[in-house]
């Protein structure tokens, strides 16, 4: 006769075939304890009471075990030689605690078992939440690398354009700096000879100024002559670079999406591109949310800090979140200053995101603006 064992909040209990209980191993009486337990057990590992409950019952000469979870089956068929064991879903001890609970816990002796379950089960949505939101941050981690690789890719094309398209314009490349500009020009124009003032300024928004400078230099160009077959095979390589640039306002607004899900309070204090870097680079929000803030200041800045230290010079004051404009824009003697606030901010709003799932955003924005105020307003004041 097969014995039957399942676990609730009151812990692991057995059944023979009648539904009379044979034996038991209760949990400790502390939610958060249990609500690890059964967690454990719904990843497929058993626990001590689990053991000690199956060794009692080997000892007493019981030798056939059923169980509601094919992973603790296989677990005890390598532990325990002597015994079988099968799954059956829903066994007999599974279907007598999901109905009598309440029954089985008075002649336990528990008291408010409705009430302890409710906790267990906060706790244990609590911990899947999380557990979700830290798959999700590897979509962030996936997203930024793919980020990092369109940005990597597009500016191998677009040098290779560039130098291309400067066989037959070569001043084009001098004047206009902007990319995007450069390959409306060709995409639009493409010929030198039609580089007119007008066509500058209608195919690329320029000034007039500036479009009468690059139409007067494609007047007086020494660049060798382009026909169409060259500037057709030019033109798909510029679409195939706007493709990437659309791609890539894809992929950044799809990363939008995921901050504001799983780290709201991180994207209210740094915006979404600076907070999904700073937890790819960390390698996800609890890591992030465990460091000093100290130590997310100079996230991304590893390789200078590590040429600082052997070399015996300044260690940087800044890494990724040198992007924040207010780091980025502010006087040099003042950026270190504003990093660190920023940097605690950050470390504030990781771990309540990592943590409790609080909306506190808008206030540590709000602080943050006013510390680099008063850090600015300060060094005003200085003679």
């Amino acid at each position: 006769m097969p014995i039957h064992i399942a676990e609730s909040v009151l812990g692991v209990i057995a059944f023979n075939d009648e539904g009379k209980m044979i034996s038991f191993r209760k949990f400790p009486r502390d939610p958060v304890v249990v609500a690890g337990k059964i967690a454990s057990v719904q990843m497929g590992t058993p626990t001590d009471e689990h053991r000690e409950l199956i060794a009692e019952l080997v000892g007493k000469g019981h030798r056939e075990f059923t169980l509601e979870s094919q992973p603790l089956v296989n677990r005890f068929k390598e532990e325990f030689k002597r015994a079988k064991f099968e799954v059956l879903i829903p066994n007999v001890a599974g279907s007598i605690l999901r109905d009598k609970l309440q029954d089985i816990a008075e002649d336990l002796g528990f008291e408010k078992v409705d009430e302890f379950t409710r906790e267990v089960n906060f706790i244990l949505t609590r911990h899947k939440l999380r557990t979700e939101a830290a798959q999700r941050d590897s979509l962030i981690i996936q997203s930024i690398g793919l980020l990092d690789d369109i940005d990597r890719f597009t500016n191998i094309l677009i040098v290779r354009v560039r130098e291309w398209y400067s066989i037959h314009f070569p001043e084009l490349d001098r004047l206009v700096p902007d990319h995007e500009v450069f390959l409306q020009l060709i995409t639009k124009i493409g010929l030198r000879d039609d580089f007119t003032k007008e066509a500058v300024a209608s195919a690329s928004g320029l000034s007039e100024e500036e479009s009468e400078k690059i139409a007067q230099a494609a007047a007086e160009s020494l660049g060798a002559r382009f026909d169409e077959i060259d500037l057709k095979s030019l033109k798909n390589a510029c679409k195939e670079i706007f493709e990437l640039y659309e791609l890539r306002k894809e992929i950044s607004e799809y990363i939008d999406g995921l901050m504001a899900q799983i780290a709201p309070n991180l994207r209210a204090v740094v915006g979404s591109a600076i907070g999904a870097r700073l937890i790819a680079i960390a390698g996800g929000l609890q890591e992030l949310s465990r460091m000093p803030a100290s130590t997310i200041q100079i996230l991304g800045a590893e390789k200078a800090l590590f040429r600082a230290l052997k070399r015996k010079g300044s260690p940087p004051k800044h890494g990724v979140i040198f992007q924040y404009p207010e780091v980025r824009g502010a006087p040099k003697k003042l950026r270190g200053k504003i990093a660190r606030a920023l940097a605690g901010k950050v470390a504030i709003a990781a771990r309540v995101d990592a943590m409790s799932g609080e909306f506190v955003g808008d206030r540590l924005e709000a602080e943050l603006k006013a510390r680099i105020a008063e850090i600015k307003r300060k060094v005003r004041k200085k003679p």
